[in-house]
């Protein structure tokens, strides 16, 4: 999920969001982010401490080993654990699906805010974010929108950009789901006399 977007991608993104916009008052926008959301060194910190202090038991109970030499492997385990953890990729693993969720949703929400997608005149502004690295996907919509869909409606819109980023296809996964998300909004939030496109279709990438 974590491939590089061409400029065709790009153009074909910023296509969709025009071509979805034009049947709906709701404005899109789509952000992608190349760095990981959580830094993983505090979890990999913590299940190396957590295997050095395990560690010693069994081995208390298995070998001949006196408290030095345990201490020793104790001291040895912490270390090389650790180091596995922090310089390798292995230490992504170490970080719980919930932290990912809570750094994806504040990611989300803050960039909602930075780029001023609530600040469309009728409230109506909607933002899809993908964090590749770990494989999630945030919608976030304001008032006028929320009220009408809930945060069930957009699963949908997820589910469509993991299914082409799954099969390494992030860009038609992107377009794909602005196009759920614009079937959503047609049904929601038509358009009206005298719309103006006042977020630009192009995607941003962090």
């Amino acid at each position: 999920m974590g491939e590089s977007l061409s400029e065709q991608e790009h153009a074909a993104v910023a296509a969709a969001i025009a071509q979805a916009e034009a049947a709906t008052a709701g404005e899109i926008r789509v952000v992608v982010l190349t760095r990981p959301l959580v830094r993983h060194p505090f979890y990999g910190l913590m299940w190396a401490a957590l295997l050095a202090l395990v560690l010693p038991w069994p081995l208390a109970l298995l070998t001949a080993l006196d408290t030095p030499a345990l201490l020793s492997v104790q001291a040895c385990a912490f270390m090389a654990a650790g180091a596995v953890l922090i310089f390798t990729p292995l230490g992504a693993l170490t970080v719980p699906r919930f932290a990912r969720e809570e750094a994806g949703r504040a990611a989300a929400i803050d960039h909602f805010l930075a780029l001023g997608i609530h600040r469309t005149s009728g409230r109506t502004g909607v933002l899809i974010l993908v964090a590749p690295a770990e494989h999630l996907v945030e919608v976030v919509a304001d008032e006028a929108i929320h009220a009408k869909l809930g945060h069930e409606a957009w699963e949908s819109v997820c589910a469509a950009v993991l299914a082409g980023a799954r099969q390494g296809r992030l860009g038609d996964g992107l377009v794909e789901g602005v196009a759920v998300a614009g079937h959503l909004l047609a049904q929601h939030v038509p358009p009206t006399a005298g719309d103006a496109n006042e977020l630009p279709d192009r995607m941003i990438v962090i």
